[in-house]
């Protein structure tokens, strides 16, 4: 608005001046709340922490100063380099004083020499030089006495590659788990392992790992449908998206191009009869109709977001429902973990938390008509799926966040951001795969490295592959 634009107002009198201050007020205020939701981070939203930008970083983190002094704190059990066992140990050098401190006698070391107790014990790693063992096979032609030539013929699974099967599995750990790009596992090759590999090869060496472990994707995914609850979550891949489903006993993952509820009925079925413990997102609201827990975490998230929106524009409304929900939220927590540390039973935590969840219904109920339109819009969407809250009180196995689904994806971001992702379909399954026998492995204790040997084994002598289901 310029000078001649303003006087007009003005000029027009009292009545239409007003009016027009009463819009401009609005407007500025609508602008507002979009500025604080564009600069808002995720501990104020349900952004990913990965999508955070250092600038998005508020002030009051940045500058903020930990009461807790540097170093270890009171209580925290120290970790030190653990000696390795003496029948591990490859050389063993003994180490004798040479003089007396006291008489500065030269100390001579026979079978009369008194030691006392045992020796002070410092061990030193280092890895020699590698030597690749190249197997060389000599197929020789022999004539047999009737005058026939005969020449001698490797196995299928030899033939199979130049490559042997823990070589093989190597290059697949240290992509999915290290996030190690192609041209690096040539270089590692090269410079480490002293192997001279092509790009080629090393691309179909990872394929031939996700072949082998095919029939153990399969059955993860099968079984889902089947799991009392799941932790579901996604993240963009590129031009497509990757899910994980969290089980009790493994982690399953899975891209597609769709972020919408058809990945979740190829995942769980047309209807999945357990409980499914997510986030706010559509996808999952429009697929699931029976028992779900949605997440407390993003929740915290949200109502922070609320408050500084509120902060932002004034708004008392916002700033009274924020605040309130926080504090009933915290309370809430408070309590569970009391019953996580067997404080409380489960019965307990049923009472103690009635009169909590009394007063966030009165909540969510009274501010479903604000004038404020994204605090309406949130009390409204949670009053809605009131009971959906607190299902991690009343079921056993049941946690009120979805953590173990976004810590399942943490790993997952990292190494998007050095890949950009996948150019194909075969790539993505590549992918996804590697990311569910390595993570699952993780989760019950096994070595995904000696996973993956052993499954190129079968997979290259034609022999089913492993299972990673725990019955």
């Amino acid at each position: 608005m310029n000078k001649k634009e303003a006087e007009a107002i003005y000029d027009s009198g009292k009545e239409n001046t007003v009016q027009k201050l009463l819009e401009y007020n609005e407007e500025i205020k609508n602008l507002k709340i979009k500025i604080a939701q564009l600069t808002s981070n995720s501990s104020e939203s349900s952004k990913p922490p990965s999508s955070d930008y250092p600038a998005n970083k508020s002030d009051d983190k940045k500058n903020k100063k930990s009461k807790r002094s540097q170093g270890g704190q009171i209580g925290h059990k120290g970790v030190k380099r653990e000696l390795v066992p003496i029948e591990e140990v490859t050389t063993i050098i003994p180490v004798y004083p040479e003089k007396c401190q006291k008489c500065v006698e030269q100390i001579i070391i026979d079978d009369s020499t008194k030691i006392i107790g045992e020796p002070t014990r410092w061990q030193t790693v280092e890895i020699e030089p590698i030597k690749p063992k190249i197997t060389e096979y000599q197929c020789f032609t022999v004539e047999c006495k009737c005058g026939c030539l005969n020449k001698g013929s490797l196995s299928p699974e030899i033939m199979k590659s130049n490559f042997e099967p823990r070589l093989t599995a190597i290059l697949a750990y240290m992509t999915a788990v290290l996030h190690v790009p192609r041209r690096g596992l040539k270089e590692f090759c090269a410079t480490f392992l002293n192997i001279k590999i092509s790009l080629g090869s090393i691309q179909n060496l990872l394929e031939e790992t996700s072949d082998s472990i095919e029939t153990t994707d399969k059955e993860l995914k099968d079984e889902l449908k089947k799991q009392v609850s799941l932790n579901a979550d996604e993240t963009s891949w590129k031009k497509m998206w990757l899910w994980v489903m969290v089980a009790s006993s493994y982690i399953y993952f899975h891209i597609s191009k769709s972020r919408g509820s058809p990945v979740l009925v190829e995942l769980l079925g047309e209807v999945y009869a357990g409980i499914l413990c997510v986030d706010r997102w559509g996808a999952y609201t429009k697929y699931h109709k029976d028992q779900m827990q949605i997440c407390w975490a993003h929740l915290k998230r949200n109502f922070e977001g609320v408050l500084k929106i509120g902060k932002e524009v004034k708004s008392n409304d916002a700033i009274e429902f924020a605040e309130t929900m926080q504090k009933l939220r915290k309370k809430l927590m408070r309590l569970w973990y009391k019953f996580k540390n067997n404080s409380i039973t489960r019965e307990e935590l049923k009472k103690k938390t009635k009169p909590i969840i009394k007063k966030i219904k009165i909540c969510l109920e009274n501010n479903s008509n604000s004038q404020e339109k994204y605090v309406k819009t949130l009390a409204e969407n949670l009053f809605n799926r009131f009971d959906h809250l607190f299902t991690f009180i009343y079921f056993e196995g049941i946690e009120p966040t979805n953590n173990s689904s976004e810590r399942g994806l943490r790993s997952a971001v990292q190494w998007r951001k050095i890949c950009f992702g996948n150019r194909s379909d075969r790539g993505a399954i590549m992918t996804a795969r590697l990311l569910t026998v390595t993570k699952t492995c993780r989760l019950q204790n096994k070595e995904p490295l000696e996973f993956l040997t052993d499954s190129i084994i079968l997979h290259r002598n034609a022999k089913p592959g492993l299972s990673l289901l725990i019955s």
